[in-house]
């Protein structure tokens, strides 16, 4: 199966995600392919193809993991993009306050390491909101995108982490939660 760790967002944050695919589609300067509402998260580490061996594997990693962590308040605030504004591929919504994410995501991937997974690079705390096919209107997209530099997306509950099951489909991926992973109040 594909899968990936993740945590989940509120739908207050979704709405306001919306929003901003909405007023950045608006202007037509790019081909991007949106996220859907329900899809949006926070992805702690993609995994790629793995076995149901595998899962279990990481299911007991993940709920060690959990265990160590408390649930905590994040506020999504601001548009940023990868790689870079002359090259848009992806085109993400930030976080602030997240130190305790990266902390888990740093544990995660030490643990998923030893398990024979790739080392991320430089783990950005982000939700993708959308990735850039093609782009028609470079400035255009640039002004929309500097509009909501500093957008606030509110706040919501990292309150546990999830393993994901990803099944890619003509209309887009559809995800269902496997596991969950409460954190401690």
């Amino acid at each position: 199966m594909r899968a990936f760790i993740a945590i989940d967002v509120n739908d207050k944050v979704r709405q306001k995600l919306v929003g901003a695919q909405e007023k950045i589609e608006k202007t037509k300067s790019a081909k991007i392919k949106y996220v859907e509402p329900e899809n949006l998260h926070l992805t702690l580490k993609f995994l790629g193809e793995i076995t149901e061996e595998q899962a279990e594997d990481i299911k007991k990693l993940l709920e060690q993991i959990a265990k160590k962590h408390r649930k905590h308040i994040v506020r999504v605030k601001g548009i940023g993009v990868f790689p870079s504004y002359n090259y848009v591929r992806v085109i993400w919504a930030g976080l602030e306050n997240d130190e305790e994410i990266k902390r888990m995501a740093k544990e995660i991937d030490d643990a998923l390491f030893k398990l024979g997974f790739k080392r991320e690079k430089d783990f950005v705390s982000h939700i993708t909101i959308g990735r850039v096919k093609f782009v028609k209107d470079k400035v255009e997209l640039m002004l929309a995108l500097k509009e909501l530099a500093n957008e606030d997306f509110g706040e919501f509950e990292v309150n546990a982490i999830e393993l994901k099951k990803s099944t890619l489909t003509p209309k887009g991926p559809i995800y269902e939660t496997i596991a969950r992973f409460e954190l401690q109040d």
